[in-house]
């Protein structure tokens, strides 16, 4: 019966102070309609008087002060693992490994650098020298009437009816 908000009302006003008599009448009714809650409704009851009679624990008068110094120092553990993670990184052990690594990975990205760049120039060498060794290339003399024969040879139109029976 958790999910009907009326006993779950009636349940929880039962746990701060008694019912008044409209409360308990409306709590009956309710009661007769639902069957099934009678008894859960019965050991909520008697868990709440037996709670009642219980007598006040005594609290000390220094207890608000304690509450916030507990607070204060867990506050403070957590800061204070935060700060040791990162110390602990920080820590010279991990110094002199760190600085290994980073000249062991300059060195390679240097080192794969100069590869790269060597290869790059000998693939240009080898493609000057065969383009050199090429007897048979027009000179840019060719190129002096390149205006002219495009003008002189107009670009083919489309084929309207090729066009269309492909379609």
């Amino acid at each position: 019966m958790a999910n009907d908000p009326l006993y779950d009302q009636m349940r929880e006003l039962s746990w701060r102070r008694k019912l008044t008599p409209g409360e308990a009448a409306e709590l009956r009714a309710w009661l007769a309609t639902h069957p099934g809650a009678q008894a859960d409704w019965e050991a909520e009851a008697g868990l709440s008087e037996a709670l009642g009679r219980l007598p006040d624990a005594p609290v000390p008068s220094n207890f608000t002060a304690r509450v916030l110094q507990s607070v204060e120092r867990d506050r403070a553990a957590g800061l204070r693992r935060r700060r040791e993670r990162w110390e602990a990184w920080l820590h010279w052990r991990w110094l002199p490994r760190a600085a290994v690594a980073a000249v062991v990975l300059g060195a390679g990205l240097i080192s794969y650098q100069q590869v790269a760049s060597a290869t790059r120039r000998a693939e240009y060498g080898r493609s000057v020298a065969a383009v050199s060794g090429l007897s048979s290339l027009p000179g840019p003399e060719v190129l002096k009437d390149f205006d002219a024969i495009r003008v002189s040879r107009p670009t083919p139109q489309a084929d309207e009816e090729l066009l269309a029976a492909l379609q």
